[in-house]
């Protein structure tokens, strides 16, 4: 998979972050899917919405609704994991998903996440089970278990739709609705294959594990003094060779990339209002408030107090 379709690719501009912060109407169009919320909920989710499915992905803490006791959704539910800091608890019984896994949740069952860290990592897709059902007919020779709970493996082919999708939904360039509902109906023909355990073929489709993995690593020790070596020891490559295949899986190198998953984070923590800008500067791994504050200037070509400024000004 290039680059340009990676899942957790931080390329955003403060421009875009002014432009993500939700209306009335896209909560409107997102209640569709989660039933009752408000912004304040998912203030540290990021949403990518069409007619037929959406999905969600926490990037600077837990979404509040998901933690919300036994809360119910009127879509079905896909979890693709990442970590394995985050288990779903329902019918008093509290379920570890496995990283390799992606779990399913029938619509309308009562259930809420537990997150042993701050940053849980998955991508929630959720389906309106209307449509679910339409697109399920077309394999009504075979058993599709009826059931309010299930897991199956994860597969680089629904990763790649799962990216295709996130891409439209943020570029939004002409046609991108249309484009949204082919890959909706592409995503769900994946899970059910993958559900029936129908082969996909999908061995043309590169898997970068090891990139991923270092990713992941980055994003659990945003506070700590991570260097080169480290990373590449996560992915089991030399710091030369990792170096290489992390700027061609990702357009950057692996140190920049490090820099804007901590400016995005940091813009979350500001964004919530709650914390110092020396407590927000260390907790994402900014020796200094001013060296927070230079690398903020430079990505965002605004400071950290005039953002802060702007959106209490929202």
């Amino acid at each position: 998979m290039h680059g340009k379709m990676h899942l957790y690719k931080t390329n955003t501009t403060y421009q875009q972050m002014q432009h993500q912060r939700l209306t009335s109407e896209q909560i409107e169009k997102i209640i569709e899917f989660t039933g009752a919320i408000d912004a304040d909920q998912v203030r540290y989710v990021d949403s990518f919405v069409g007619q037929q499915m959406a999905l969600f992905m926490p990037i600077a803490g837990p979404c509040q609704l998901a933690v919300s006791h036994l809360h119910t959704h009127p879509s079905h539910m896909f979890v693709i994991n990442f970590s394995d800091s985050s288990s779903i608890v329902f019918k008093n019984s509290i379920y570890r998903p496995q990283i390799e896994k992606v779990y399913f949740l029938h619509a309308n069952i009562p259930h809420h996440e537990v997150n042993d860290s701050e940053i849980p990592r998955y991508v929630a897709i959720f389906v309106k089970p209307d449509f679910w059902e339409a697109q399920a007919q077309a394999y009504k020779n075979h058993k599709l278990a009826q059931t309010q709970w299930a897991t199956f493996d994860k597969t680089e082919e629904l990763l790649y739709s799962v990216k295709q999708f996130i891409n439209e939904s943020k570029l939004q360039r002409p046609a991108y609705k249309i484009l949204l509902e082919a890959l909706s109906i592409q995503i769900i023909h994946i899970l059910l294959r993958s559900m029936l355990h129908i082969q996909t073929g999908e061995s043309s489709i590169v898997s970068r594990n090891e990139i991923e993995r270092s990713i992941e690593y980055m994003r659990q020790h945003l506070s700590e003094k991570l260097t080169i070596q480290m990373l590449a020891n996560q992915a089991n490559m030399s710091a030369s060779h990792f170096t290489r295949v992390f700027r061609f899986e990702t357009d950057r190198s692996p140190i920049d990339y490090l820099i804007e998953i901590r400016l995005e984070h940091a813009c979350r923590k500001l964004m919530s209002k709650e914390q110092t800008m020396k407590q927000i500067a260390l907790e994402c791994g900014f020796s200094s408030p001013a060296h927070f504050s230079s690398s903020f200037q430079k990505k965002y070509k605004i400071s950290p107090s005039e953002y802060l400024q702007a959106s209490i000004q929202k």
